[in-house]
This record gives structure tokens, C-alpha cells and sequence, in this order.
């Protein structure tokens, strides 16, 4: 699986059978990939793309995983993925992730991999495309991990210990819930045995043989595809995937590669599960179909007709949520591909506590309801405009594909056959595939989305003596009722109203000025005080980024109505704009690439969004309506308010609520303003407080700075003034923040919480917290310390302890209020080994204030931060983010040769001396809880 920053591709499957299988599609391979087969049965997909610029993506696919393991290799498969960075043919021990690292390639962002059920897929990302020996590095990797790894066995046994962590800090609510359900979903198949991180058991104990056994049988050039995308010649790295991989044999009678299915079932299979630390209660109801084997233009039509059904009821259900007193909070539907042969059409519910029938028989109403009477053409076509639309969008952005995504795509090509065409040919088609559907398809195919077969219901939730839950033939009864009850039609809303309906008389540009550092971009002041940054840009062909701020946030809301203005947003965004509810206003935004999201934080009050060209107009006109006319709905409130009573009854004292509660109380030093979520705050929400406090943060433009950075339409600064210049203004109530102190108390704060657990762990916190002046080069070293203890971490704790998955360091320099740095430790471990390995993390923080670390791992470290500068500089996301921090902070522009010269110059005295003064008598906080073994702690 994804080592450190996992993605943990835990794939919810059905599988009874076995079978062989043959994925192909009819749809061809785009022109632009250079593929093949050489004649071990190794294939090879190649794209030319030059987005990042300079950089190129190197993807290792196996069409291998879990399901393929013998019952004396269950979690053989996964472990043999962490193999795979533990040495091979060409690269002792570590040496893929030396040689790349030294690259400025980061291990875990860059270098990575992930194992399924049915697959393993490894990855070298961002890997500069200018090195040509760093290129024939990378494909030799590939080819190691072929077939070529060393398994070596005092690796093999280092790696137990890093395995038997992950499946510890794996195991929360959510993973114990899916490990019951699973039984009853995969029921009488393979799949109900293998959850991909395996047995533990077995992890610990078996024979090195098994695993190299698992690996000389699957592990082979038919099942195996090299992918290339990037900033690269694709026929000169076709020529050298060939001369590298050629020689690899494909063994003689190789073992059939299966796949497995679901067997079906008569009626619905039930299953219920419980947890104590499960936040809601859920109700999923899969209805199973076959897979389509074979991708041609009748399944890819069909499955659209079947995502426009899914979309419209979507729609239904939030609009039935959004206008009526309900027993749910949340109903959905959707398709999911949930295994290589097996689809299913799913509905899920999230019920009030107490209410959980009467919520699923609300969802199943407003399901048969458009199962029974269909959709409108208006629906429709509004649906059809939205997935037009975002074609579009793509199109007009194609420079800006990520060849990591590509690479994705090109997996997924390889694995199971998914058309992967150019953004031009997927447009032309679908923009005639939605020409042709016509509403009595749509109507028809909604009504055999539904089967009376092969349906499994699976229902989580707390395990409370309190909560009682219903009966499989509770759900059958309302599911035969629903049937056969009088429904009445679903009825329109009348969206066709104008936005804005009032006429605008706007106010001119009365100031402008250039902004220094940065060649191009502009300040403006408009007669209603409002002051407006733009910056040009090409950096992508459609694209506008917007943000918006001015000081004072919450910190000037009294303490006793904090709980209100958290929640001030969220009441608007559920509300709505103008004349419109938020669910019309969805309507009324369908096709438009167009967003708007307001914020209130502790210092700042502001917004962000984004838009294309041709509707940056709508942009300006929902910034206006977010300003001028929130909608503050009664029922909205209410509804919140229940969401929140329910969250807090399932969660009020579980481990993961205690254990962050405690670190916030000790962050900031038990300080009222940051109000625990609680009993007490629900108390202090107040609809009208709420209302009020949101009016009074987002007002008056002239105390905000709006910020725009893109390919900005020619007429943008007209419709600014049509649209902020029309914005209500006061130059004199400008606000500032003011400090409230919000810190973790001088000294050492210490908590240590023994818990309850289903599985014993411990969770380490600790933060490390300095007030001293700001400078770039101390922005620079603070990085390398954390970078430089991450490592040590991963070598010491992971690799040689075999104590945790992983130690996370992370660190923050912020300017506001006042200049402070800091450092945040983290990890999960054996309660057992907590003491030791927390000792590691104290014992390399006083190293780095006594000794000076090795030159060639900053020089790494500085290779990384050089190549993320020329990767991010390529996006408008970081010149949006760099103007707002000049602005926020009264900075100037650092540019490419300052930044480079002030990070080359960072020696390791510099380290050493930044160390002896960050962790000279920092505020520190330190947060411990593990499962019952120490009579000495605090429990709760």
C-alpha cells in the first residue's frame, strides 16, 4: 500500500467464483500513446506531456493482488510491496530511495506504491526529465521490481515490525465496521478473507519461502506494464523500456491469472455492525450487477444514461432535504465499480439518531418516486448542459493534465481495459452520445437501476445499549410498501430568474499602482474603497483563482459567542443567495465553472474561489450576493443544529475525540476562545447570533483586498466595478485583529490518557512551539530540521524499531499575530514500545543541538525544496498564495535568485545553531494515550 502518505486502496469488492477474464475495449488507444508488447508479454504505455514542465512519471503496474494469495500468504501480497524498497538486483538495500532522493525525489510524496485486492501499483514521480542517467535509473528500478527484488531475510523480518504497525494504526471505526460488513458482502467468496494488509499471524511468522513463492509465481512480465508519462522524447524512451526489459523471461507454465465474483443471491442479504466509536448511523443498499468485461460505445453510452440518473436523483434528494422536516441527514445514490467483474447501483441513507426507519423509508420513497414517474426534460437538459460543460472546461485546460493522473489512466487501461482517448475525441463523443439520449431513455433506464436480486444491505453504527436498531424484515416491510403506496409527482422549481434582478451603478478605478516583484501584476482602489490585485497570467488556458480578506475574524466576536460565528458560514452556505435556496441556487450554477467559498477564521474574514473565463461574471455576481444579500434560513439552522446533536451523542467520548480535545486544551492553554465542541456549545449557538455575527465580518468592501490571478477576461475590470465598485462601503470602520493569545502555555504541558481500545496503541503528540523574529532564511532552516528529523525518524523508529508506521513531522512559520515557528511530532506504536521510541524523538532533537548533520542529506533536502519551487512557480495557485502573503504580511516578492541564494547558503552550523535556538526552552506540548497499561495516567 502507499507507504507514509498512503492512499490506502482498500477496494470494497464482492467475489465467490473463479474465472478467467479478458478486459478489452473496442474504443482505441489514443494516438498520442507510444504502447506495445514486447515478447515476454510485458506491455509498455509512453505520452509525451509537459505538465509539470521538465518532469516526467514512472508507474510500475502488477496485475496482481490480495485475492491471488494462498491462505498461508494472506497480507504476502502488500508485504512484498514494502519489499520492494528494501533492495533488488541493481539497488542495495535503500538505494532506489537514496538515488532519487538525492534528486530532490521525496520518498512517500514521490516515491511510493499501493496494493489492492487485485492489483500493485508502484510509482516515481516528478522525477526531473533533464538527467538522462536519472531516467535509466528510474527504468532500471522498474525492471528490478520485475522480478529482481533481493528479499533478503534480515529485511524481510526489519519489515514485520513496520507491517504489524500500519494494520495497528489501520485499525479504526470505520476499517472494524468494513471488516464485519465485508463478511456478509463477500459472503461465500475469497474476497471475505483477504483485506490486503492480511493476518497477522502470518505477518509475523511465516516462512521466508511463502513470500518468495507468491513472488516467483506472480510476479511476471504478462501481468506486469510499464508506463512513462512526462516531459520526454516517448520513441527514445520506448527504445530504452525495450532494450531494459527485453531480457526478462517469462517463466514456463505459468499459473493461471484468475479472477474471482460474488456469487449471487436470492432476495437481500443483511448484515448489521456495530462500534463504539462509530459517529453516525449508515444504511447502504447495493444492488449487484455484472462488470462489463468489454468497454465499447453501447456500455460507455449506457453507463452515462446511468450517471445522468444517478445525478438527477442526487439533486431530488438534497432539494427533499433542503425543503422539509426530515428524519435524515444526509441520501445519496451512485455506481461503483466494485470489483474487476462485479459493478453495483448503490442507494445510501445517514438517519437522524432515533429516526433510523422512518429515514430509510424517506429515501426510499423519493427513489421510487422518479422510478415511478421519471424525470422532467428541464432535469435533464440541465444535467446534460453540466456534463458538457465540464468537457469543456477540461478541454480549454488540457496543458494542464498532470502526468501523474495520466499515469493513472494509463493503469487503469492497462488493468481493465477503460478507454483512455484525447480530451478532443472524449468531448466529440460525449457531446454526441448526450445529443442522442432522449428523456424516455432516461425514464427507462431508471427504472431497471433496482433489482429483486442480488441486493446486500449493510447498516453501521454506535454500539450503545441505548440505540436500538431494526430488523432485516423491518427494511423489507418498508421496501414492499413503499411499492405499493399513492406518491404524488415531483414538481419543478422555478429557477429562471435573473441572479442579481437589481440594476448596479458600480464605481470606477480611482487608484493604480504596480505591485513590486512581480512584473505584470497591478493594484487598483475603487471609488467605494474596495482594493482589487490582478495579475495575468498563461500559466493555464481557462483558469481565474480568486481570494478576498480583511483583518479581524473572530477575534473581535465576544467569547461568549464564539460557537456562533464557527457556524455563521455554513448557515449561509446551507441557506442559500438572494432569491434562491441553496439547492435552487445549485440549479441555478449548473454548467457554470464557478465558485465561491466564505470563511471566518480567528484573524481574517474572507473568501476563495475560482472560475473560467466566460464566467468570471457569475464569480463577481456570487461574491456580490455573499456580501450584500446571505440568505440566514430558520430550517437551515435547524437542521445543523440536528446534525450536530448527532454527532455529538455518537462521538462525545470516544478515544479519537478525547485524545484531540486534550490537544487542543493544551494548544492554547485551556483559553475560553477556543471552545471545545461540546454540550455547552451547542448550547451557545444561537440562529440570531449567528446571523448577525456573519453580517457584521463580511461587510464593507472597503476594508478587503480582493485578489485574481489567471487568464483574466479583457473586460475584467469593467465588471469589478459593475460588481465589488456596487458593494456597501465605510472607509472609516476598517478593522484589525486584535491578539488573543491563543498559545500553548510557557513551558512543558503534559497530558497522558489511558483509554479503552479494541486494539492496543499509542498515539504520540508533540508540538514544539518559539516566538522569535521572522526571516526567510529562517523559514528555509526550519524546514531542513524537520525534513532532517523525519529522516532520522524513518530510519531509527520505522526501519530499524520496526516501531510505526510512520513518524510525522510537520512544521508552520506564521506571521500573524505576531512571528512564530513551530514543530509537530506525531505517531502511533505499540503501547509497549511508546516509552522507547518516544525517547528516540527527544534523544535526535538534542543531536541536532550538538552535532552537525551530514552535508549530503541537506544537500537532498535543498534538491527537493528547489525542484517543488520550479514545479509550483508553473501553477496560478502560487502566485495566489504568494500575493496574499505579501499583502497580509507588508512583504515583497522573493524571487527565483533570492530564493535559491538564501537556501544554498544554509550550512550545517546554520542548522545546528537554528536547532539550539528553536528548542531552547520552547512551549511545548505533549500528548499521550494508550491503551490500558500504566496505572499512573489520567483516565477518563
Amino acid at each position: 500500500m502507499k507507504i507514509f502518505h498512503s492512499k490506502y486502496w482498500l477496494l470494497a469488492l464482492f467475489i465467490g467464483f473463479k474465472s478467467a477474464a479478458q478486459f478489452t475495449s473496442t474504443i482505441p488507444l489514443s494516438k498520442d500513446v507510444v504502447s506495445g508488447q514486447l515478447k515476454n508479454g510485458m506491455k509498455y504505455y509512453v505520452l509525451h506531456n509537459e505538465f509539470p514542465k521538465d518532469r516526467v512519471c514512472f508507474y510500475f503496474a502488477q496485475n496482481v493482488g490480495a485475492i491471488l494469495e494462498n491462505d498461508d500468504q494472506n497480507g504476502l501480497a502488500h508485504f512484498l510491496e514494502h519489499m520492494a524498497f528494501n533492495g533488488t538486483k541493481n539497488f542495495e538495500g535503500k538505494g532506489i530511495i537514496d538515488m532519487l532522493e538525492k534528486k530532490g525525489v521525496s520518498f512517500g510524496k514521490d516515491i511510493n506504491a499501493y496494493t489492492a485486492q487485485d492489483q500493485t501499483v508502484y510509482n516515481l514521480s516528478n522525477v526531473p526529465a533533464n538527467d538522462s542517467k536519472l531516467i535509466d535509473s528510474c527504468l532500471l528500478a522498474l525492471h528490478d521490481w520485475s522480478g529482481f527484488l533481493s528479499l533478503k531475510e534480515a529485511e524481510i523480518d526489519a519489515e514485520r515490525g513496520v507491517i504489524r504497525e500500519e494494520w495497528r494504526t489501520r485499525r479504526n471505526s470505520d476499517f472494524r465496521l468494513r471488516l464485519e460488513t465485508d463478511k456478509t458482502l463477500y459472503k461465500g467468496s475469497k474476497y471475505a478473507k483477504r483485506d490486503v494488509i492480511g493476518d497477522l499471524n502470518i505477518i509475523n511468522n511465516f516462512d521466508y519461502q511463502v513470500l518468495r513463492d507468491y513472488y516467483k509465481k506472480w510476479y511476471r512480465p504478462d501481468l506486469q506494464a510499464v508506463i512513462v508519462v512526462g516531459d520526454i522524447d516517448a520513441k527514445e524512451i520506448e527504445k530504452k523500456i525495450i532494450e531494459t526489459f527485453s531480457s526478462i523471461e517469462m517463466p514456463k507454465n505459468p499459473a493461471e491469472r484468475y479472477y474471482v465474483s460474488v456469487p449471487k443471491n436470492k432476495g437481500m442479504e443483511y448484515v448489521l455492525a456495530k462500534d463504539k466509536e462509530a459517529q453516525e448511523t449508515s444504511i447502504v443498499v447495493y444492488y449487484k450487477k455484472e462488470y462489463d468485461k468489454v468497454k465499447n460505445n453501447e456500455t460507455i453510452r449506457r453507463d452515462l444514461v446511468n450517471n445522468l440518473c444517478t445525478d438527477m436523483m442526487n439533486r431530488r434528494y438534497q432539494e427533499f432535504i433542503q425543503n422539509n422536516e426530515t428524519a435524515v441527514l444526509g441520501i445519496g445514490t451512485g455506481i461503483s465499480e466494485v470489483s474487476r467483474l462485479t459493478n453495483s447501483y448503490y442507494l445510501y441513507v445517514t438517519p437522524k439518531n432515533n429516526k433510523t426507519l422512518e429515514g430509510f423509508k424517506e429515501m426510499m420513497i423519493e427513489t421510487e418516486k422518479a422510478v415511478r414517474y421519471g424525470f422532467t426534460q428541464k432535469e435533464l437538459d440541465r444535467n446534460k448542459e453540466a456534463v458538457l460543460s465540464s468537457y469543456e472546461n477540461l478541454l480549454k485546460n488540457k496543458d494542464k493534465f498532470e502526468s501523474d493522473e495520466l499515469s493513472e489512466e494509463l493503469v487503469e487501461y492497462f488493468l481493465k481495459a477503460i478507454p483512455f482517448e484525447s480530451i478532443e475525441t472524449q468531448y466529440e463523443n460525449v457531446k454526441k452520445r448526450l445529443a442522442s439520449i432522449t428523456l424516455s431513455e432516461i425514464n427507462q433506464a431508471v427504472k431497471k437501476l433496482q433489482t429483486a436480486d442480488n441486493i446486500v444491505m449493510t447498516v453501521t453504527g454506535p454500539d450503545k445499549s441505548d440505540v436500538v436498531y431494526p430488523t432485516k424484515e423491518d427494511y423489507l416491510k418498508i421496501m414492499a410498501e413503499v411499492k405499493k403506496m399513492p406518491l404524488e409527482k415531483y414538481k419543478e422549481t422555478d429557477t429562471d430568474q435573473p441572479l442579481i434582478a437589481a440594476d448596479l451603478n458600480g464605481s470606477k478605478v480611482i487608484k493604480e499602482d504596480p505591485i513590486e516583484g512581480i512584473k505584470g501584476a497591478k493594484s487598483y482602489v475603487l471609488g467605494n474603497g474596495a482594493k482589487i490585485v490582478l495579475y495575468p497570467t498563461t500559466l493555464a488556458k481557462d483558469e481565474i483563482l480568486f481570494s478576498a480578506f480583511s483583518f479581524g475574524g473572530s477575534s473581535l466576536v465576544k467569547t461568549a459567542d464564539i460557537p456562533s460565528s464557527q457556524i455563521a458560514v455554513s448557515l449561509v452556505e446551507n441557506s442559500g443567495l438572494g432569491n434562491f435556496k441553496s439547492t435552487d441556487l445549485k440549479d441555478k450554477l449548473n454548467g457554470k465553472i464557478a465558485n465561491v467559498k466564505p470563511y471566518i477564521s480567528e484573524l481574517t474574514e474572507g473568501f476563495q474561489g475560482s472560475s473560467n473565463q466566460k464566467d468570471f461574471e457569475t464569480l463577481l455576481q456570487l461574491v456580490y450576493l455573499y456580501f450584500e444579500q446571505p440568505r440566514f434560513d430558520k430550517d437551515s439552522y435547524g437542521r445543523m443544529l440536528t446534525g450536530f446533536e448527532n454527532s455529538l451523542e455518537n462521538t462525545a467520548n470516544t478515544n479519537p475525540k478525547v485524545f484531540q480535545d486534550t490537544i487542543s486544551q493544551l494548544n492554547y492553554n485551556h483559553n475560553k476562545r477556543v471552545p471545545l465542541f461540546n454540550e455547552e456549545f451547542l448550547k451557545r449557538l444561537s440562529f440570531e447570533k449567528a446571523s448577525e455575527l456573519y453580517k457584521e465580518r463580511i461587510q464593507n468592501a472597503a476594508d478587503f483586498t480582493f485578489v485574481f490571478t489567471g487568464n483574466l477576461p479583457e473586460n475584467a475590470i469593467s465588471l469589478l466595478e459593475k460588481y465589488i465598485g456596487s458593494i456597501k462601503s465605510d472607509a472609516d470602520k476598517k478593522e484589525n485583529f486584535v491578539d488573543n493569545h491563543l498559545d500553548p502555555a510557557s513551558g512543558i504541558a503534559k497530558q497522558l490518557l489511558v483509554r479503552e481500545m479494541n486494539v492496543p496503541k499509542a498515539s504520540v503528540y508533540i508540538r514544539f512551539v518559539k516566538q522569535f523574529p521572522y526571516n526567510y532564511k529562517n523559514v528555509f532552516t526550519m524546514h531542513i530540521l524537520s525534513e532532517l528529523l523525519s529522516k532520522k525518524y524513518l530510519d531509527l523508529i520505522r526501519e530499524e524499531e520496526g516501531g510505526s508506521y510512520g513518524v510525522h513531522v510537520s512544521n508552520s512559520v506564521n506571521r500573524l499575530p505576531s512571528d512564530e515557528y513551530s514543530m509537530t511530532i506525531n505517531f502511533d506504536s505499540d503501547p509497549e514500545k511508546e516509552e522507547k521510541l518516544t525517547k528516540i524523538v527527544y534523544e535526535q532533537i538534542a543531536l541536532m543541538q550538538q552535532k552537525e548533520v551530514n552535508e549530503d542529506d541537506i544537500q537532498s533536502i535543498k534538491n527537493t525544496v528547489l525542484k517543488g519551487r520550479a514545479e509550483k512557480v508553473l501553477n496560478n495557485g502560487f502566485w495566489m498564495s504568494s500575493l496574499n502573503n505579501m499583502i497580509m504580511n507588508n512583504e515583497t516578492f522573493k524571487d527565483d535568485a533570492v530564493y535559491k541564494k538564501t537556501l544554498n547558503e544554509i550550512t550545517t552550523a546554520d542548522l545546528k545553531a537554528f536547532a539550539k535556538e528553536f528548542f531552547a526552552k520552547p512551549s511545548t506540548v505533549e500528548v499521550i494515550m494508550k491503551s490500558k497499561t500504566d496505572s499512573k495516567a489520567t483516565q477518563y
